[in-house]
């Protein structure tokens, strides 16, 4: 049972010893890291069976809890430690290490040790020194020990004190040349320095800004935030504010200028505030504005660097200058410095407010752009609506569209009849060509230039027409338009050529019977009793009408509007020779007088 007992004990001993061999040890268990610096955490690990060729394969640091990773490169045996670089809030946490080898595959870390970082930034604090009445000690406070061998850099008034390299330094109260702004940094980190802070307090003198520079929109208002400090056994007599631009050497209170009557607005006290309010913003109000204050025993403090203030208006700047349909076009409601507060842009489309889903700050976009979209825009700034830029034209060229052709006079064309044939459409720029294409069966060609064409209709000029307008985007063609002109039919031209020469025919026949009455008249005066004085009439009827040869019904089918008929009627009086006529109950008659009437049937 001895015997027994030692060989268990051999065992763990000798287990224990070679676990004891697999290692990660951590020299500090704590760390502390500057905010936006680097810091180191120390670590070593060891592992044996080196010598029976055991390598390491490779090892993490992790994080309690987020359980983020980080992979440790393969450097110099037995160092694992891991730095940290750009430190944030987010790094601030536990930390572990561990590793495996060829032989060991599993994880190796040390279960008990652990590294737990702290983050911090540096602060200036001022005590007063128990001891020593008139002094003050100033210290570079962090939350977490950077280390004993930590160097600082002091500085007053920007400017670094050679001589200070310690987190602390002692100043004398009662010493002008004491007083300032003081701050502090770690070596090797001048950029991370601390927050400026006045001392000796019972000395300081200061005015702060809330921002040192500020973009106002033309026509609005902005507040300047500010606070100031003095002396505590000073009292503030007079409070004004200056614009370095305009005042140069000489500071002249803003209540006093004319150009900032009705624009200023003193809203502080005479105590620690001294905001400003400018109204009604104008570009000749830009420039370096700074506070300056007045005590009663007589000492002034001027606030430079003052704030910047930059008065712009808004301009919409329309991208590409030259924009035609199709393309994708941006307008940006621009200003000459980026305005303060994050402000909404708002987008007027012919002083309507335009709400377009292609939106974004102070962009809108057309993406394609249409002939439509050509209008007046302008934008405004939300809460200041009144303010709006001046309207810009967005000109979107396109090519002509909805080309027409049209004819006049309408209706049926004769032969030889002037007709003239008009071009009509849109376009942007506007068509400066117009061309007039004629076509047939047989041929096709070019009749004229311009946005109308006028001709005579005959068999030359029959056929098709349409134009082509064109501008320097492109061209589009017009709807094709028929000029074709109507041939009389053979038949009526035929009824109507008899017609006339029936009338003719008629006429002539007239003439012969009149002389021939004349002369018989002659002849037979002689013969007739005086008594007879009765006068006889004589009437002649002569009627063209259509016969029912086949040759005429179709003439009359065809067109019956175009059978003529003629009547012709005679008169002639006898009287005796020698004998005076009667008078007639109308007036004197003709020896022989003639009616004639024609008439259009279609008339009728």
């Amino acid at each position: 049972m001895v015997f027994k007992g030692m060989n268990v004990f051999l065992a763990q001993f000798l287990l224990t010893a070679v676990q004891c061999q697999w290692s990660v040890t951590y020299s500090s268990m704590r760390a502390c890291g500057l905010k936006g610096a680097s810091v180191v955490l120390p670590c070593t690990y060891d592992y044996p069976w080196k010598s029976r060729g055991d390598t390491y394969q490779g090892g993490e640091w992790y994080k309690d809890q987020s359980g983020i990773v980080r992979e440790h490169s393969k450097s110099d045996y037995p160092d694992c430690s891991l730095k940290i670089d750009k430190l944030s809030e987010d790094h601030f946490g536990v930390y572990h290490f561990r590793f495996y080898t060829a032989l060991h595959v599993s994880w190796i870390t040390n279960k008990t040790g652990q590294v737990a970082l702290s983050i911090t930034d540096l602060r200036v604090k001022e005590c007063a020194v128990v001891e020593k009445q008139n002094q003050t000690e100033l210290t570079c406070s962090t939350s977490c020990s950077l280390g004993s061998n930590t160097q600082y850099v002091w500085y007053k008034n920007g400017q670094p004190l050679q001589e200070m390299t310690t987190a602390y330094m002692l100043l004398y109260s009662t010493r002008p040349s004491e007083e300032g702004n003081y701050s502090c940094a770690v070596r090797g980190y001048e950029a991370r320095r601390s927050p400026v802070v006045c001392a000796p307090r019972k000395q300081c003198w200061g005015v702060t800004y809330s921002s040192n520079s500020i973009c106002a929109l033309m026509g609005s208002s902005v507040d300047i935030s500010c606070t100031y400090k003095y002396p505590r056994d000073h009292r503030v007599s007079k409070t004004f504010w200056f614009n370095k631009r305009k005042s140069r050497r000489l500071w002249v209170d803003l209540s006093l200028d004319k150009d900032y009557q009705n624009h200023t607005e003193y809203v502080g006290n005479k105590e620690n505030s001294c905001t400003l309010r400018l109204k009604d913003m104008r570009e000749s109000h830009s420039g370096e504005y700074a506070f300056r204050f007045t005590t009663q025993q007589g000492d002034t403090y001027s606030g430079l660097p003052g704030v910047n203030i930059s008065v712009t208006a808004l301009q919409v700047v329309v991208t590409p200058a030259v924009i035609t349909e199709g393309e994708r076009v941006t307008l940006t409601c621009s200003t000459s410095c980026t305005l303060s507060d994050k402000p909404t842009f708002i987008w007027y489309k012919n002083s309507v407010i335009y709400k377009h889903a292609n939106t974004s700050g102070k962009n809108l976009y057309f993406n394609p752009v249409r002939g439509h979209d050509s209008s007046n825009y302008s934008c405004a700034v939300k809460g200041h609506k009144s303010l709006s830029s001046t309207a810009v034209f967005l000109n979107v060229r396109y090519l002509p569209k909805s080309v027409s052709a049209s004819l006049s006079p309408f209706g049926e064309i004769v032969e030889g009849s002037s007709v003239t044939l008009t071009c009509s459409s849109d376009a942007n720029p506007p068509v400066h060509n117009y061309t007039w294409h004629f076509s047939t069966t047989t041929l096709s060609m070019v009749k004229g230039t311009g946005e109308s064409l006028s001709f005579n209709v005959t068999p030359v000029y029959s056929g098709l027409y349409h134009c082509e307008a064109r501008n320097e985007i492109g061209s589009q063609n017009s709807n094709q338009v028929s000029v074709f002109f109507e041939v009389e039919h053979a038949v009526a031209l035929t009824v109507k050529a008899g017609i006339i020469l029936f009338m003719i025919l008629a006429m002539l026949a007239l003439g012969i019977v009149c002389a021939r009455t004349w002369k018989a008249k002659s002849t037979a005066g002689a013969q007739v009793d005086n008594t007879q004085s009765d006068l006889s009439a004589v009437y002649s009827s002569i009627s063209a009408r259509p016969t029912t040869s086949g040759l005429t019904q179709r003439a009359e089918s065809h067109d019956q509007g175009d059978v003529q008929y003629a009547s012709v009627h005679f008169r002639c009086a006898y009287r005796q020779e020698g004998q005076k006529p009667e008078a007639s109950a109308t007036g004197p008659e003709e020896d022989c007088i003639v009616y004639s009437n024609v008439r259009n049937r279609s008339q009728l």
